[in-house]
């Protein structure tokens, strides 16, 4: 399960992070895997939620739970990532 103190998914910091602080993000975003099975980086399930409303869409769209655990493993943690984007992007 996601750690609750990881900076992508929790709300968005108090200040504008700096353009080094953008990029570390990122980095930890391209190296953070969330498809285990397939080796699905963060970065990629992020880049992957606009435009999607369930976690089959998300999966279809990026090659997610499609491995020998079925989503078993990265379900749990897309469904999150998808409930925190529409979340933001509602303002809720």
């Amino acid at each position: 399960m996601p750690d609750d103190k990881d900076p992508i998914l929790n709300e968005e910091t108090e200040r504008p992070l700096t353009p080094e602080e953008l990029a570390r993000e990122r980095i930890k975003q391209m190296t953070r895997v969330v498809c285990i099975c397939k080796g699905i980086p963060l970065g990629k399930v992020l880049d992957g939620l606009p435009g999607c409303e369930t976690v089959a869409d998300v999966n279809n769209k990026v090659g997610s739970g499609s491995g020998g655990c079925k989503g078993e493993r990265c379900g749990p943690r897309i469904k999150i990532l998808l409930k925190k984007y529409k979340d933001h992007k509602t303002g809720g």
